[in-house]
């Protein structure tokens, strides 16, 4: 009997051995919608990223300067063959978490203030910017994405069991945009159990952005824009002032040669009124100052007109013939007369009064007397000496 006994509890411990190790494989078996985003008690994570280029992307080349350079600053990052290790900020320890990886990344490019945990930074946007809920959402597709933009980050909850938070924010991730060849929306960070093109990824990688299932335990919670981006934009304009002063300057350069070429034409016209008499006018001066040399040559060819308007008397001349012994006797009077009067002393001595005064206007009434008496006394020469 007691051996029987002893059997039947042998037998019965090993049935009960048996059901324990079944149930722990089921309960160990790989879920794919039970993704690792939190401690982990595995052992020594192993690192399985994928990577891409810039030149993968849809559009890349439009997006603004700040944000193509974080995103080839995130892209590197998946080139190192970082692990998944939580509590990790800082890829020299081999891996770092999802906040960690978000954290350093906005951090060496230059924001400041940012925080460290995945639900101070939905708080940090919310404050900051805007963050976009995200409550009925089905897929990407959903009016509830319509602001979304690359370089926004992404925040789910309930990816593990963080306890009581006043935002209940477990995972964040960096929007890269779509995909060239398949369209598909990517995103970078770090995960255990995130999929790439249907395989499963671990490590600091490029993954597809996809809504958890209805199932899961995991929601999406909502997207914002980083704050300070457009901080680092006005950094970059302004270096555009100092153009501007640059194109200001050269206005005003052609007024002054304007203003020199005043200021060189008075002085010629002053020493021109000068040299004149002191009647002109400085105003007439700076008139006639090309006017002055141009009488200067008709007065010379004035003459000439002067004297066929004068040449008239030949009609006068036939007259004379007619009486040829009266006229005679009158000439010398006339002749004599102007010897002794005063006009006869003008045609001697204003023709030299005119050559002084060549660049002087002669006075009209002198000239026309003197020109009178000349071709008077012409006249009175060719009578004596038919």
């Amino acid at each position: 009997m007691g051996m029987t006994r002893f059997l039947t509890l042998a037998l019965l411990a090993l049935a009960l051995f048996a059901h324990g190790e079944t149930a722990q494989k089921k309960s160990s078996s790989p879920d794919k919608e039970n993704v690792k985003e939190g401690p982990s008690t595995d052992g020594p994570p192993v690192a399985a990223v994928s990577s891409i280029e810039e030149t993968d992307i849809q559009g890349f080349e439009h997006y603004a300067p700040q944000i193509q350079e974080l995103i080839r600053q995130s892209l590197a990052l998946t080139k190192l063959n970082l692990t998944y290790t939580f509590g990790s900020a800082d890829p020299k320890n081999g891996g770092m978490d999802c906040s960690g990886a978000i954290f350093f990344v906005l951090s060496d490019f230059g924001f400041k203030g940012v925080p460290r945990q995945s639900n101070e930074m939905a708080g940090w946007v919310k404050e900051k910017t805007l963050l976009h809920r995200v409550e009925k959402a089905d897929s990407l597709s959903h009016p509830e994405f319509s602001s979304l933009q690359p370089g926004n980050l992404l925040f789910w909850s309930g990816t593990y069991e963080a306890g009581p938070r006043e935002i209940p924010v477990t995972h964040v991730m960096l929007y890269l945009g779509k995909l060239k060849k398949s369209g598909k929306h990517v995103v970078f960070g770090a995960s255990d159990g995130r999929a790439y093109q249907g395989k499963r990824r671990t490590g600091v990688s490029v993954f597809d952005f996809s809504l958890p299932r209805s199932t899961s335990s995991a929601t999406f919670y909502g997207y914002g824009m980083i704050p300070g981006v457009g901080k680092i934009e006005v950094k970059e304009k302004s270096v555009e002032p100092v153009v501007v002063a640059e194109k200001t300057e050269p206005k005003p350069a052609p007024v002054k040669p304007q203003e020199t070429a005043k200021a060189q034409s008075a002085p010629v016209t002053k020493t021109a009124s000068e040299s004149k008499e002191k009647p002109p006018e400085p105003k007439m001066a700076a008139t006639t100052v090309k006017e002055e040399v141009r009488p200067a040559i008709p007065v010379e060819k004035k003459p000439a007109p002067i004297t066929a308007k004068a040449e008239p008397p030949p009609v006068k001349k036939t007259e004379a013939k007619t009486v040829a012994a009266k006229p005679a006797a009158t000439a010398k009077p006339a002749t004599a007369k102007p010897k002794s009067s005063a006009p006869a002393k003008s045609t001697s001595s204003k023709p030299k009064v005119v050559a002084k005064r060549k660049p002087a206007p002669p006075p009209p009434t002198p000239l026309e007397r003197a020109r009178q008496a000349t071709t008077s006394f012409f006249k009175d020469v060719r009578k004596n000496f038919p």
